[in-house]
């Protein structure tokens, strides 16, 4: 039996929304060419043109989909969070899947919040999704803490940086000593604990 063409058509798309986010996650915006998209995709550059119109709107296409996979992990977190009565255990799920999202949306946190910084293209969608994001844990804070606004914007803000940290850097280029996930995501949802309560 025939794939009909729009499924086929939407395989493709997926399959040029993942090789621009690898290219991107080994090499940052630079890597990503149309040509080397799609050559990694198995397709044609004219099906790439045809499906997003230039390396800008492929671009833009992975931006939506690599901040709303780091939008829906954070929800899904906070669900998780809002389940647990216990609050020292709720904020160390918070912290372990916030590095958790660090390290696996890495590339492109560098490439769209680093790299396409200022380019006005990408810096809507970087801005609402960074909105979002402070709104739900200032928001969580609030409520879960009774956290002030300026304890919980000061919450936010380091974890922010802390993932732009990630982004930038790889944890050997930041200090000489390891430092084991599990002690590293405690440390952090003590550090929050301290500030919001």
């Amino acid at each position: 039996m025939r794939t009909p063409v729009q499924s086929r058509s939407e395989s493709s798309a997926d399959r040029m929304l993942a090789a621009t986010l690898d290219l991107l996650a080994d090499g940052g915006l630079a890597a990503v060419t149309v040509a080397a998209v799609a050559k990694a995709a198995g397709a044609s550059n004219g099906s790439l043109y045809h499906r997003f119109g230039d390396r800008t709107g492929l671009l833009l296409a992975a931006q939506g989909l690599a901040l709303g996979r780091i939008e829906a992990a954070t929800a899904a977190a906070f669900a998780r969070a809002d389940a647990e009565p216990d609050d020292d255990r709720a904020l160390r799920l918070l912290a372990t899947a916030a590095l958790d999202i660090f390290a696996t949306h890495r590339g492109a946190m560098r490439a769209y919040l680093v790299e396409a910084q200022g380019q006005a293209a990408f810096d809507d969608r970087n801005v609402r999704s960074s909105h979002l994001l402070a709104a739900t844990v200032t928001g969580w804070l609030r409520d879960r803490f009774a956290a002030t606004g300026p304890d919980a914007e000061a919450a936010w803000r380091i974890l922010f940086a802390l993932g732009a940290a990630q982004a930038l850097f790889d944890d050997a280029q930041v200090s000489p000593t390891a430092l084991p996930r599990a002690a590293f995501a405690d440390a952090v949802a003590r550090a929050v604990g301290a500030l919001v309560r």
